[in-house]
């Protein structure tokens, strides 16, 4: 699962973050990792089937870019073939059995969390 999450009023610290460097995406992969820890909690308590496994292999993954923006993936990934591969299936359904989402979910309903977390850990980052 991969989200953009855009935040306003962030010019003043995007600016600071690109004059800072390196020190600049340290503190931007510990906001993600952060931010992310949220939506896997809730993704946990979202599972609609689990065998045990699931909830407890569910996790969060190296930050990346793509297009110059970071992100961070979340849970499972469609092309999971790890020990908890059926979960994808719950998530995103097939052709015999209907999807029911708890990633997508578990962040659409935190995205205010998250945008705060960032933001916060950017600031804190950032010594403002």
């Amino acid at each position: 699962m991969s989200v953009e999450v855009s935040l306003s009023g962030m010019d003043e610290l995007m600016k600071k973050l690109e004059e800072m460097g390196n020190k600049a995406g340290k503190i931007q992969n510990t906001a993600l990792s952060k931010a992310a820890e949220t939506v896997l909690d809730a993704a946990k308590d979202k599972v609609p089937v689990n065998t045990g496994k699931l909830k407890d292999t569910l996790g969060i993954g190296k930050i990346k870019t793509k297009d110059g923006a970071k992100y961070i993936e979340v849970g499972i990934n469609k092309g999971d073939t790890s020990d908890i591969f059926y979960g994808k299936f719950i998530e995103w359904g097939t052709s015999q059995r209907p999807a029911t989402p708890y990633l997508q979910p578990a962040f659409e309903e935190n995205i205010n969390k998250v945008q705060e977390i960032i933001k916060q850990e950017l600031k804190d980052g950032l010594g403002l």
